[in-house]
């Protein structure tokens, strides 16, 4: 049985390993509703607290949060002690949905999931009755410019619930599509391809699918799949590695360690983050400096 970093978490998501050991995360849960740093023995420090529906995070360069799912569904930015430095609440195409997940790209821009539907309508009545797939989505991935605070592209849109958001050891963008299964491969001037399923047992009337994502150092992905109940690996060439098992049905992100071979999985149902010891080592995250 895997080992447990941190429990009593409220709906945990977005983990990002800090230098120090510690994990800063989101809980999404409306008790908490807050980015907050938590350690191995226990210790918790709350940046912010019922503010907004956070879902992702992000840190950069200067030690800055950014999360995605502020006030009114907004990106923000926040300073290491928590202090609003920033608000993002749309593009060209109107204002966000239901901002998601982060990632810092190579390039220095942020890219971010907007999953294209609000969450009262997911969490509704007519959801249930009508099947998550009617509904209508229209998800997308947005290159953002950190520095100025705007939206400069959109690379993807019509996602059936854009999610996990991910760059590849040599520069590679992936997201993918909780309602398929799919998670897409997005190359610098090229076109979006699929490039796996991590679904074991479809079922198009529910609400399962890929969630948050992490790359590997060999560039192994590893992408917990809620629903399921397990973190799927997927080979370099795009072939289903292996399922590894989770404690509940519900992970909801993934992230490694910075200096052991270890991923912590942040757990939905229980409030936790495990640990699995993975034989591989993590990709850096990118974390570009943007105050200088």
């Amino acid at each position: 049985m895997n080992d447990i970093f941190a429990r009593g978490l409220s709906h945990p998501e977005g983990p990002v390993v800090l230098a120090d050991g510690r994990i800063a995360l989101v809980e999404m849960g409306d008790d908490r509703k807050s980015v907050v740093i938590v350690s191995a023995d226990g210790d918790r420090i709350t940046l912010t607290e019922h503010a907004g529906n956070p879902n992702g995070l992000a840190i950069d360069g200067d030690g800055c949060f950014w999360v995605a799912g502020g006030p009114g569904q907004s990106l923000v930015r926040l300073s290491p002690s928590g202090e609003t430095l920033m608000r993002i609440d749309g593009g060209a195409d109107g204002p966000f949905l239901w901002p998601n997940d982060l990632a810092f790209g190579p390039d220095g821009y942020l890219y971010m999931t907007d999953s294209g539907i609000s969450p009262e309508i997911v969490f509704s009545r007519q959801a249930q009755e009508k099947g998550f797939r009617n509904l209508d989505h229209d998800g997308r991935v947005y290159r953002i410019d950190p520095r100025r605070g705007e939206v400069i592209g959109c690379l993807a849109r019509g996602i059936l619930f854009a999610n996990g958001i991910a760059f590849d050891p040599d520069g590679a963008l992936y997201y993918n599509e909780t309602l398929t299964g799919l998670v897409y491969r997005l190359r610098e001037g090229g076109e979006p391809e699929p490039y796996a399923n991590v679904i074991r047992s479809p079922d198009p009337d529910g609400f399962k699918g890929p969630d948050g994502m992490a790359f590997a150092a060999d560039g192994t992905l590893y992408c917990a799949v809620m629903g399921e109940g397990h973190v799927c690996v997927v080979a370099s060439d795009g072939a289903v590695e292996a399922w590894l098992p989770t404690k509940c049905d519900h992970p909801t992100n993934v992230a490694f360690d910075l200096t052991e071979e270890l991923v912590y999985v942040t757990e939905y149902g229980l409030g936790e983050i495990e640990i699995m010891r993975v034989g591989r080592k993590g990709a850096p995250l990118h974390a570009p400096s943007l105050d200088g």
